[in-house]
């Protein structure tokens, strides 16, 4: 990114000034290894820092002080969670910093996608339906598709207790579907059993040209924001195929997108807006108060950079991008972080119309911290343990100060998809709930009718994973210049 953040200099060991309180022999046990990178990383990114006493550099002022305020804290879980600011929804940790980074490149386990849903109001009791299947997956091979629904994974019933654990832990699992029989939810009593494999998920779930009382619609499935040459590159051809199409209408749907990486929102937003060009601001970066100076401006872009496996620019492509007035996205209680960066950015500068349902609400973003003495993941990583933290450092706001998002954004026309579970069709179809309603504007024939709730309650968890949504600061100019402070900058 063409951010402009100065360097402070280079790294010392942040935890050298506890090490100097011991003598060269001592072996530090791992858990108090791990305790002291988590408040460490804390201490220096977090963007509440100042607004947790925990954290408080005081904490720090030797060794032995440190070591007796971490030794409250019976697991390394325990003192992250209480290092966290009450307004923090997003921060986390995990013990497993490879599956972190396959997440974050679009990795998935069984090849389908999946809404949770409460069976009634009041009741814990889930049921899930299948919002989406890749192509060439372990779902797919075994029939699976948009709209199935099931209730019990591995012959137990998924309640919110235990939904995470029977998804999510890998595996073999084994689903029962479920379908409505007179308004009725009832077991199909058929099984089907689905291997986990690593599936690397292209973002780009579908395109499409549609042709609208002679209106020209482009339609975009985009799925994660993921930092990546060849999925930008793909990106880049869709746009391609618009530009050539002629297309007077685009529709975004990141109905299913939890965010990713805030380099890529640049792209897509700049491929959207081809009137801007690189000093016109889509948002505006602000850190914690070590490093408010830093605080910089994210413009739209004019080429595609091309990097190396190091993150290093190391050439360009040209961008096809569009000459719109206007934008439509689909959303959901899906739809966070860079899903919604790109919505609030474009929005002073193109009519930008939601249709679906209200956004998470994140304005925040984040990076990965590692256990090492730059924090990144280099050679002087310990390799003791694969712990990684990916703390809120900064809040994002648009380029005329918008950032009040918190309760999510609502959108202009409403439609949930859980009211059409009985006859969920699939992506891309023109009858499809939500994105027909947005055909329905384009041709001028207004909104239709739309059904009332059907007492269902959607679980808004983004992609319903414990890697929660997140925009993820991964451009390495950044990534660097937060890096590469020195603690003495600011002590």
């Amino acid at each position: 990114m063409k951010l402009v953040i100065r360097k402070l200099g280079y790294w010392v060991l942040l935890l050298g000034i506890i090490a100097a309180c011991n003598n060269d022999a001592e072996v530090v046990p791992v858990d108090v290894q791990i305790k002291r990178f988590v408040w460490s990383g804390m201490n220096l990114f977090y963007y509440w820092q100042a607004e947790v006493p925990e954290l408080s550099d005081d904490n720090n002022s030797s060794g032995a002080v440190l070591n007796d305020f971490l030794s409250n804290y019976h697991t390394p879980e325990d003192l992250f969670k209480d290092l966290k600011h009450p307004d923090d929804r997003f921060s986390w940790m995990v013990n497993d910093y490879e599956a972190l980074e396959q997440s974050f490149q679009g990795v998935s386990q069984y090849g389908f996608d999946v809404g949770l849903v409460r069976i009634e109001k009041g009741s814990d009791d889930l049921l899930a339906y299948i919002r989406y299947v890749l192509p060439g997956t372990p779902a797919e091979n075994v029939g699976l598709k948009r709209g199935d629904i099931f209730i019990e994974v591995n012959g137990q019933k998924l309640t919110l207790d235990n939904y995470s654990s029977l998804l999510f832990s890998g595996g073999r699992i084994t689903i029962t579907l479920a379908a409505f029989q007179d308004n009725a939810l009832v077991s199909t009593d058929r099984d089907i059993a689905i291997s986990e494999i690593q599936i690397s998920e292209n973002p780009i779930l579908l395109s499409d040209v549609f042709d609208v009382e002679g209106i020209k619609v482009g339609y975009l499935v985009y799925n994660q924001f993921v930092n990546n040459n060849t999925y930008h590159e793909e990106l880049n051809d869709v746009f391609g195929g618009y530009k050539n199409e002629g297309i007077n209408e685009l529709v975004l749907d990141l109905r299913y997108n939890g965010g990713g990486s805030l380099e890529t929102s640049r792209i897509l937003s700049s491929l959207i807006y081809g009137a801007a060009d690189s000093l016109d601001v889509l948002g505006s970066i602000i850190y914690n108060q070590r490093f408010s100076d830093f605080n910089a401006d994210i413009t739209f872009m004019e080429e595609i950079p091309v990097r190396n496996s190091n993150g290093v620019q190391t050439s360009s492509m040209a961008m096809n991008r569009l000459n719109l007035n206007r934008l439509f996205v689909l959303t959901s209680g899906s739809s966070a972080s860079a899903s919604e960066f790109v919505i609030a950015g474009l929005s002073p500068y193109m009519e930008v119309t939601i249709v679906g349902d209200t956004t998470v609400g994140k304005n925040v973003a984040s990076i990965t911290v590692y256990d090492s003495e730059n924090y990144e993941k280099s050679s002087t990583l310990n390799l003791s343990h694969k712990y990684a933290i990916q703390p809120i450092i900064s809040q994002l706001a648009n380029s005329v100060g918008f950032t009040d998002y918190v309760d999510g954004l609502i959108p202009d026309v409403h439609v949930n998809e859980v009211n059409f579970l009985t006859d969920l069709k699939p992506l891309g179809d023109p009858e499809e709930a939500i994105l027909s309603e947005v055909l329905a504007i384009i041709s001028g024939s207004g909104r239709r009718s739309i059904s009332s709730g059907n007492g269902m309650l959607d679980i808004k968890d983004s992609r319903l994973k414990d890697v929660a949504n997140t925009v993820i600061i991964d451009d390495p100019t950044i990534r660097r210049s937060i890096k590469n402070q020195m603690l003495g900058a600011y002590q």
